[in-house]
């Protein structure tokens, strides 16, 4: 990426996602807060509801993450380590203010290295920090600090109940909207392909997968079953649309030379024209209400039953399919309701979640364990924060800096493990707390006759700070600041001191995390062959348990099939977004952006053969010439797959060593024994594997095209 064009960004302070405003969200949370705050200025307390209100303000960040357990566990986390953050940063700035350098660098090291946890267990820890360096800021002996920081833990704890009582509110809505969506989403996919695209399924989760992960505890466990089976019917559609895809597009290819498959490929485009329709109405009757069901449900059986396959196409196998998972979809819509009035059987699901819980635990210890070191990214992350922190703590405490704690509090905001999160999120922090501090200003000047009003301007910035959360950085960051000095007002410190103290400490702060990033950066550029490699690697085991089961039919479940996909498209995910962090970054031979586009169309392409494959493995006719696989196909198709995988596994090397591939096996003249045989001669198995040759040879041919040659 250009620096002018990295510059004209900045100047843009964008984006603004509006269609992200959270007015729901934004109103459970903010109560949260506001709550607090309203009981004790109504009791004469208005310090003490504060408080609470700092413990409800980043816990109301922190329960963004997850779904429901799990967001709960994020935001009771949270909240712990904010009372006990509390009360270490106000008994140590009371006591003892030096011991603040290393508290800090502890703190930070830790922030660093929570990123390793995920977003959802990072945010939790991120609230520690903030609230140890708030904390700093009202110093108390250790009696008045452990009673603040009860205060900060009940507002936490305020937080989590609100998430816990917004389970009773329509259990299942959540999930059955999310399935709505999964389904939107497949019917723009077979419209897309009706349209003549060919591109394989985007490698993104399905909406429902997350909300049926970490379904609603109020969910009868009858009903979360069926819903899981209606996501299965997702998956296996998506899979079925991917291979009349791949079907559609050899039709398009052989267009020119025989008339017959035109024909063909406009017969195929005119089925995914009708499953596109089919999988809107099932999507529309998710989303209507009971009594609208059952005749929705009725438009999608009339539709799906007008649908055909011809007898005479090469594809009739996955058309079929198509259309027998479409009704199996709609039939279990249609019993929805009954399997709702179920009884439900809870205790099986509750003891696999607790089980959960204690495994969550140990793969958290030992997910940070394996990142204590400056090999990975969340290492090197943890101790550039701790150092910067530190050293931005000796600045305050040597020049005595008033309210310096905004300047290390602005650190853990800004600097973050990649380049354009740090860059971006500096300047709009910046540009966010000079806004906000400007209008938090007015606001109190406007409001300063009563406490009351200025309450209710706090309740108003904390609540526009969560609607605007993910639209845009800047315009949480310009509310929250007006926030804060509503809070702080409300606690003695006079408002134009702090927005003043709080413009310069954000900018040296800010300034400092660039700093500190471009000393020590991370650049995705020198890390990102290993997603890669990953990626590949992953795409290796999903093609060989797929081959394994069209040669051994039974040898591989579905379950099995289906966390290996999910494996590779994670992998693809992972790897797509590294591919969007290498354009935002200076380019860094030989995993350059344009490489990293190369890649990513040959391994789509490689993922869309995979999906055909897997689809030919749900089929139940498991065509093989039209026929079940005679008994000598096992032996047939090992050579083939083991010579896929010395390839692709060869590959992942090269990729991970960023070096020129070493001599390959010839796929070709392996796959050709395939074709010739005359019991796979003309199936679809070899129509897609030829395919999936192509894509691997495409592959190996850019590697050493733009990788430099082994030394």
């Amino acid at each position: 990426m250009s620096r002018l064009v990295a510059w004209r960004r900045l100047a843009q302070l964008g984006p603004f996602h509006w269609r992200n405003v959270a007015p729901g969200r934004a109103a459970r949370v903010a109560l949260g807060v506001v709550v607090p705050l309203g009981l004790g200025w109504a009791s004469g307390h208005v310090d003490y509801g504060a408080y609470a209100a700092l413990g409800a303000l980043p816990a109301g960040v922190a329960s963004f993450q997850g779904e429901t357990r799990s967001r709960v566990a994020v935001v009771v986390a949270a909240s712990v380590g904010m009372a006990v953050s509390t009360f270490v940063g106000a008994t140590t700035a009371a006591l003892a203010p030096w011991l603040l350098v290393p508290v800090v660098g502890i703190w930070g090291y830790f922030t660093g290295l929570g990123v390793a946890l995920g977003p959802r267990f990072g945010v939790a820890v991120l609230q520690w920090s903030i609230a140890l360096l708030i904390a700093v800021g009202l110093p108390f002996d250790p009696a008045g600090a452990a009673l603040r920081a009860g205060l900060v833990l009940a507002g936490g704890l305020l937080q989590a109940a609100l998430v816990a009582v917004s389970w009773g509110l329509w259990p299942g809505a959540r999930e059955q909207t999310a399935l709505a969506a999964s389904y939107r989403a497949l019917a723009a996919y077979a419209s897309d392909l009706a349209t003549g695209g060919s591109d394989p399924p985007p490698p993104t989760a399905f909406p429902a997968d997350t909300k049926l992960d970490d379904p609603n505890p109020l969910l009868p466990f009858a009903l979360r079953l069926t819903l899981l089976n209606l996501l299965e019917q997702a998956e296996r559609i998506r899979s079925s649309l991917a291979a009349l895809a791949a079907h559609a597009a050899m039709a398009s290819e052989a267009l020119a030379k025989e008339a017959d498959d035109g024909a063909r490929d406009d017969q195929i485009r005119r089925l995914m024209a009708g499953a596109a329709d089919a999988l809107n109405r099932i999507a529309g009757a998710l989303s209507v209400a009971r009594a609208e069901r059952a005749a929705q449900v009725r438009e999608v059986n009339e539709k799906i039953n007008r649908l055909a396959v011809p007898a005479d196409v090469s594809w009739r196998w996955a058309g079929e399919a198509l259309l027998g998972q479409l009704r199996g979809a709609a039939g279990i819509v249609a019993n929805l309701e009954s399997v709702a009035a179920r009884p439900a059987a809870q205790g099986s699901a509750t003891a696999r979640c607790a089980g959960g819980s204690q495994g969550s635990v140990a793969a958290a210890i030992a997910q940070l364990r394996a990142n204590v070191s400056t090999r990975s990214e969340a290492g090197r992350h943890a101790v550039r924060l701790a150092v910067i922190a530190v050293l931005a703590e000796v600045i305050v405490q040597a020049t005595g800096l008033y309210q310096g704690r905004w300047v290390t509090l602005t650190i853990f905001l800004v600097l973050k493990p990649d380049y354009s999160s740090t860059l971006y999120r500096g300047v709009q922090r910046a540009a966010g707390t000079m806004l906000g501090a400007g209008l938090g200003v007015v606001a109190l000047e406007l409001t300063r006759v009563s406490q009351g009003r200025l309450v209710a301007a706090a309740a108003a910035s904390v609540a526009l700070a969560y609607a605007l959360f993910d639209v845009s950085f800047l315009l949480f960051s310009v509310f929250l600041t007006a926030f804060v000095l509503a809070l702080l007002d409300l606690l003695g410190t006079a408002a134009l001191r702090t927005a003043e103290a709080r413009l310069l400490d954000t900018v040296i702060g800010s300034a400092l995390a660039l700093v500190a990033y471009f000393a020590w950066p991370t650049w995705e550029g020198a890390t990102a062959q290993e997603k890669f490699a990953r990626l590949l690697e992953a795409h290796d085991a999903y093609a060989a348990g797929l081959l394994r089961e069209l040669g051994q039919p039974g040898s591989q479940d579905a379950a099995q099939l289906r966390a290996l996909q999910g494996a590779a498209r994670r992998a693809r995910s992972d790897a797509e977004a590294a591919t969007v962090r290498l354009l935002d970054e200076p380019a860094h031979a030989p995993l350059t952006p344009q490489v990293a586009r190369m890649l990513m169309a040959a391994v789509a392409r490689l993922a869309h053969a995979q999906l055909a494959l897997h689809a030919l493995a749900l089929s139940p006719e498991r065509p093989m010439n039209g026929a079940s696989a005679p008994s000598g196909i096992p032996a047939r198709l090992d050579p083939f797959s083991a010579a896929l995988g010395t390839v692709i596994s060869q590959l992942a090397s090269a990729v991970r060593s960023l070096q020129q591939p070493e001599p390959i096996p010839a796929l070709r003249p392996i796959h050709a024994t395939l074709r010739d045989d005359p019991a796979l001669r003309g199936t679809a198995f070899v129509a897609i594997t030829d395919r999936l040759v192509d894509a691997v040879n495409t592959l190996d041919a850019i590697l050493r095209q733009k990788l430099p040659e082994r030394r």
